[in-house]
């Protein structure tokens, strides 16, 4: 194939791209005027401005939430922060509509910009931050603040009344993301045989949780 070949056919996926596109912009607006009963036109500009709208407000509480965190701290002078990091909490935070969630958000950008924390602030944090429900950052919260560093489900039921299905999905969310793990606690019994006779036997508990060192980093650049 020729290099004016090889061009027409680009130009020619490039058409097909902006078609199909146009096509499913179309067929949302369509979909939005058939919800709202009003014009294409007037339903999109609408629905762009109260996201728009939407995501301002909740950038304002961002910035109120931060300064607050860094005043209390007395901190006046802030370290600058990269724009890889910066630019995706911002587009997350003012998407976030869970209060707890948007407060991690907060928290983790004060860090950022905080020049006496110490602790480490990675790029990660802002997935795992995505991927948690405000529960399970208080769980995490609970965990590092517990005297002994422990948990286990039927307090994580109690504390914050959810079933058990509901405790054991949270539990294997925060193992997925490895922010805690299981504390294999054994110990062994002997049991009776048939023939008199007795066989030692391994149990092993895990019902019993501790943060990670990955779970306690996150804790304190995004939740303490």
């Amino acid at each position: 194939m020729s290099e004016a070949e090889e061009y027409a056919k680009a130009v020619r996926s490039v058409a097909d791209f902006g078609t199909k596109a146009l096509d499913v912009s179309e067929k949302v607006g369509g979909f939005f005027a058939k919800v709202f009963k009003e014009p294409i036109q007037e339903v999109s500009g609408l629905i762009t401005d109260k996201l728009k709208f939407i995501r301002w407000r909740r950038l304002v509480q961002m910035a109120d939430e931060v300064d607050k965190i860094l005043s209390e701290r007395g901190v006046r002078e802030t370290r600058g922060v990269q724009p890889k990091l910066a630019i995706p909490i911002f587009e997350a935070g003012t998407l976030e509509d869970d209060a707890s969630l948007q407060s991690l958000w907060s928290h983790l950008l004060a860090n950022a910009m905080d020049p006496q924390f110490n602790g480490e602030i990675r790029y990660g944090f802002i997935d795992m931050i995505k991927n948690i429900t405000g529960v399970e950052a208080s769980i995490l919260s609970y965990i590092y603040n517990n005297r002994d560093g422990y948990i286990n489900k039927k307090k994580i039921i109690e504390i914050y009344d959810i079933d058990s299905m509901s405790c054991m999905v949270s539990i294997y969310n925060l193992l997925r993301i490895q922010c805690i793990i299981a504390r294999e606690m054994e110990w062994s019994a002997m049991i009776p045989k048939d023939n008199n006779a007795h066989v030692t036997t391994l149990f092993r508990n895990i019902d019993i949780f501790c943060l990670t060192p990955l779970g306690q980093r996150f804790v304190e650049a995004c939740i303490k």
